[in-house]
């Protein structure tokens, strides 16, 4: 695992936040009204109403203990910044993270320095909070192979002032057994009491890490001085704002984020029988499921909860489709896509985005038994007029370099 984010005086990192143009760019004809992109600037961060500390100053250095420390792993050899590193823009440069026993996941790792920013987290947006996200993350056993258990054991013995001081006294978890997760029998041999104690421990860890997050987020860039009137754009990324409404991909690449949140499916091919990635599909399934999502007990807002997971529920064409990644900071970043097979993002988004008419070798689509073609899914309708050619996909990516972020504080990288 990297030590990198170990070391001293490393003032030069930057934020890289996780690309993958998620909707369609057509060939246009050089007319793109610049204007529209007003609505991408940031000047403020969304609010948090499911996490009532999540703008708490204590809470956040919780967060930045939390996130650093590699014994909140079964082995104790992964934390949070070895897949997310603030060396690599609070992301990987591999293609797949590395677990616990070196362990690969099935998708490429998101920076964080957009999370704040969504509604939904993850490709597949099967959490619905920043502090879900890394709860997901922590009990992962191809990730950190930790348990809520494990969580709230080690907080208790080694980090109980600095929790207290946010959240108020523990609660006695004397008897509770380490790694141990709800359905395991030592889970249900439990008082109900207790497994709330050691689900709340469990869920405000999460929201300290939110907290630190939030304050990573990739803001203040040349594009949002340019819309503040502060500097001027060059003639090549102007161009490339116009391309970029031309073609399109402000239809799905929206609002502050440079992202509208919802999900796509891009027509990118699956890899071999058994590695079919339904996407949005079964990450839906699995939010609506949750007992620790927005609208469950240990959200601080169920109401608002509800209503963004009632939101949820009428999406449709969900097979095979991934959320709209932030382009905040993408041309920072060493790999694109889901997948992150791409390391050339005019590449990426000429192959990503030429893709009507291509239902896979098979000429169909896979219906998850092996036998349709290789695509998961049907393509998004919005990629029907979709062709961007090299010229178009260089000149967008001109564009894009105004997002680039700002050094984070070095304060911010300490373990």
């Amino acid at each position: 695992m990297s030590s990198r984010w170990f070391r001293a005086g490393n003032v030069g990192v930057y934020f890289f936040v996780v690309s993958s143009l998620a909707a369609g760019c057509r060939d246009g004809d050089g007319n793109g009204d610049v204007s529209q992109l007003a609505e991408l600037e940031l000047s403020a961060l969304p609010e948090s109403p499911t996490n009532a500390v999540a703008d708490d100053a204590q809470a956040a250095a919780l967060g930045q203990k939390l996130f650093f420390d590699r014994r909140l792993s079964s082995e104790g050899t992964v934390a949070c910044a070895d897949c997310h590193d603030p060396d690599t823009g609070f992301s990987d440069e591999r293609r797949f993270s590395e677990g616990v026993r070196e362990q690969q996941g099935g998708r490429h790792s998101m920076p964080i320095t957009s999370a704040a920013l969504q509604s939904f987290l993850l490709w597949d947006g099967r959490a619905d909070s920043v502090w879900r996200q890394p709860l997901y993350a922590l009990e992962n056993p191809k990730e950190m192979d930790f348990t809520r258990t494990d969580v709230a054991l080690f907080i208790a013995t080694e980090m109980s002032a600095e929790y207290e001081a946010v959240f108020g006294p523990l609660p006695s978890l004397e008897g509770v057994p380490a790694h141990v997760l709800p359905g395991d029998a030592a889970w249900d041999a439990l008082a109900p009491e207790t497994q709330d104690d050691v689900q709340r421990v469990f869920v405000n860890a999460g929201k300290a890490i939110e907290a630190y997050e939030r304050l990573l987020v990739c803001g203040d860039t040349r594009f949002d001085r340019w819309q503040r009137g502060e500097v001027e754009l060059s003639d090549d990324e102007l161009a490339g704002a116009e391309q970029f409404v031309d073609s399109g991909c402000n239809r799905c690449h929206t609002g502050p984020a440079v992202s509208d949140g919802l999900f796509h499916n891009l027509g990118i091919e699956r890899e071999g029988a058994d590695a079919i990635d339904t996407g949005r599909e079964a990450g839906l399934a699995v939010l609506l499921a949750d007992d620790l999502n927005g609208a469950g007990r240990y959200s601080d807002d169920p109401a608002f909860g509800a209503s963004r997971l009632a939101e949820a529920v009428g999406e449709t064409r969900t097979r095979g489709a991934f959320r709209t990644a932030s382009l905040r900071g993408v041309t920072q970043r060493a790999r694109f896509g889901h997948r992150g097979e791409h390391t050339d993002l005019a590449e990426f988004i000429q192959d990503t985005y030429n893709r009507r008419g291509r239902g896979g070798r098979g000429g169909g689509d896979d219906d998850g038994d092996g036998g349709g073609g290789d695509r998961v899914g049907e393509l998004d309708p919005i990629l029907n007029d979709v062709n961007v050619g090299g010229d178009g996909a260089r000149a967008i990516v001109e564009f894009l370099r105004t997002l680039e972020c700002a050094p984070v504080s070095p304060a911010l990288l300490e373990p």
